[in-house]
Formats: structure tokens, sequence, C-alpha cells
């Protein structure tokens, strides 16, 4: 598809229903998030044989566990003898067994005992193994998608990968070192557009746009996998904290890779990285987590002052503006609001909400399996 192109002009939002309908957003959920890729973590959280952790995927259970041979496999968290749940929480086991029955499983998802097998007639361990998910690995990054049909992310995102390859080299190496994270009282699609859009960015993030990103530079791009961001750093005596910005070590640019419709990747100057991720909890309620990947688990001194900043500014200035709009959509006042566009796609225009409703538009038309 390459970059999406998008003239000047005023355009209608979606309908503010869209946003407070809880018929729209159980379809949401079967024909967009049970089809997406969503991000779990990243291959150094569960290092070992045996390391797993159970994650919540747009309301199923799935198990991501680390075999003995070194693969990350993901099963849905359910026994196949009667259905109980496996395994909660995070943890090491070796073997995976029910709680209701004591149907054992390996890491490969393959039935290796059950009480009493011996005395029932036919009963063939070999049949019964764990219902897989599709997992893979991006730059290190855990991905599961419980449509077993999905395009690979690697194809998907295959416009990004040489950019992330050049600013985020070592991310497969990586580890979890801090995290922001906040309950938004406001519909996923709200708290997607006000990620994307800058519009809004030199009233509500000061900070952001004095010491961090040029807003006069900054600039967002619709593609296939979904939204591009970028922003030359600020010069020398602008910077709001003390990151090197080198060209030639590809740490003198603010980055960040969309992935419709629930992740996002982020290199702030400095060549620091964090992931964001959505977590649809209810028509009007969406958990976000911001995790930062460095090359310790414990940040150094520039590490740690960008975090504290995000943390403290833009992370938190984000908070009280998607919550006011959700109720605002929800008071009925608002059929439909208006998207205004510039004719240089600038950071004073709404053309990536433009470019997320056109995302949006072709996975609720996709016939629901």
């Amino acid at each position: 598809m390459g970059e999406m192109s998008f003239s000047g002009g005023v355009y209608q939002s979606l309908p503010a229903r869209a946003y407070c309908d809880e018929t729209v957003f159980a379809q949401e959920r079967v024909r967009i998030f049970r089809r997406s890729w969503q991000l779990v973590g990243h291959q150094t959280d569960i290092p070992n044989f045996g390391d797993y952790v159970v994650e919540d995927i747009s309301g199923v259970s799935v198990i991501v566990i680390r075999g003995q041979d070194g693969e990350i496999r993901a099963f849905y968290n359910v026994c196949v003898h009667r259905g109980h749940e496996l395994l909660n929480g995070k943890g090491c086991t070796k073997k995976m067994t029910c709680p209701y029955h004591a149907w054992t499983y390996d890491t490969t998802g393959q039935l290796r005992a059950a009480p009493n097998a011996a005395a029932f007639p036919g009963f063939d361990k070999s049949r019964y193994k764990l219902r897989p998910v599709r997992v893979e690995l991006f730059f290190g990054l855990i991905l599961v998608n419980l449509d077993p049909d999905a395009r690979p992310m690697a194809k998907l995102a295959r416009e990004a990968l040489t950019e992330i390859t050049e600013y985020a080299p070592n991310l497969t190496t990586y580890k979890r070192a801090d995290r922001t994270e906040r309950l938004a009282r406001a519909n996923w699609k709200v708290v997607a557009e006000n990620f994307n859009e800058c519009y809004h960015c030199a009233v509500v993030h000061k900070t952001l746009t004095t010491g961090v990103v040029d807003p006069d530079q900054y600039r967002t791009s619709g593609f296939d996998y979904g939204i591009r961001h970028a922003s030359p750093a600020r010069p020398e005596g602008q910077k709001s904290y003390s990151y090197v910005a080198d060209p030639e070590a590809r740490t003198d640019k603010f980055l960040t890779w969309w992935f419709f419709p629930l992740f996002a990747l982020q290199v702030y100057p400095g060549g620091i990285v964090n992931t964001y991720r959505w977590k649809p909890l209810a028509v009007d309620a969406t958990k976000i987590e911001v995790d930062w990947w460095l090359p310790e688990a414990k940040p150094n001194a520039v590490e740690h002052e960008i975090i504290l900043q995000h943390r403290t500014t833009t992370f938190a200035e984000d908070a009280p503006i998607v919550d006011s709009v959700q109720r605002g959509l929800e008071s009925g006042a608002l059929g439909y609001g208006a998207l205004v566009v510039d004719d240089a796609c600038s950071s004073q225009s709404e053309h990536p909400i433009m470019a997320f409703n056109a995302h949006y538009q072709k996975a609720m038309e996709t016939t629901a399996p």
C-alpha cells in the first residue's frame, strides 16, 4: 500500500456512538483485537527453560512459555480435558499440570500424563495437545495473534524494518527496565487518536515540543502497518534531558512506529527505547502500559531522566485529555467531530486520525469468522 496520502480539508470523525456503544466494542473484539498482533513482552522476560507469562489477550487467557529447546511458544490457557485454566501470572515450570484433574503437559503442549490413564480403554495421550496460539519475535519483542491465518508481522511491518534496525539495533538483547501505566477512562480509539495526532502537542505537551521534538519538522505518515512519527532532536541548549544526538550513531531522532491497533515502538533521542501497549478492558476503559527496554535492567542517569520526564509530563498530560473527550462523546452533544487537515500534513494537522480511520474501517468491514 505504501505511504497514505491526504488532501487538505475538513473531514468528519467517526460517529460518537462508535466510542460509546457496547455492541460496537463487542464487534471490535472479534473483528480487530482477536485478529491483530498484540505485544506480550520481550524475549529477555522469559530467558530460561520453563519461564512463562500468562496474558489476557482481549478476553482470552494465553500462556507464553520457553521450551527446553529454547523456543518460545504460546497456547490457549485451557486444559483440553475439561477446559480448566492451567497457569496464572508468571513463573517457571518444566510442566503444566491442570489443577482440576492433574492432566500434565510439557512445554511443547503435548499431554504427558493423566491420572489412571492406563485403565481407560482406547486412551491415547498423543491425541491430546494444548491448542497453540500464533507467536512471533519482532526485534526481540514477543507478539501473539489469536488468528492462525494472520499475516506475519515481518511482512505487515516491512516498511518499518530497515529504520527500526538502524535506530534500535540492539533491541533483541534489551531488558525491561521500567514501566509507567494507568487506566484511562476512555475508549481505546480515543486513546489511539490522541497518541497519533500532534495537533494538541503545542497546547498540552510543552516539555515535549520545546525540549525533545521540533514541532515545525514533526511529521506523521500512515502506512500499511499503522502510523510513523518522526522528528529531529532538539539542538544543544534546548534539550530537556542530557542525551547525545549523534547522526552516525542514529541517536539524533525521535521516532515512533504505531502498529494498528494496540501497540507502538518508540525511540527517544539518545537511542532510548520504549513500547506502548493498550489493553481495551471495556468500551470506556483502556489500560495503558509503557515499558522501557534498555541495555541493562537498571537505567543509567540519562535513561532515568527521560523515563521520569515522560512519566510526569507527556504521559501524565494525556490522562485528563482522553478522559474528558470520552465524557464529551458520551454526553450526546456531539454526533460527529471535525478533523482538520492541512496540505502539508504538518504537525498541526489531523491526517493521522484519517489514517487511523482507514485502518479501522477496513478492519471492521472484514467478515467476522
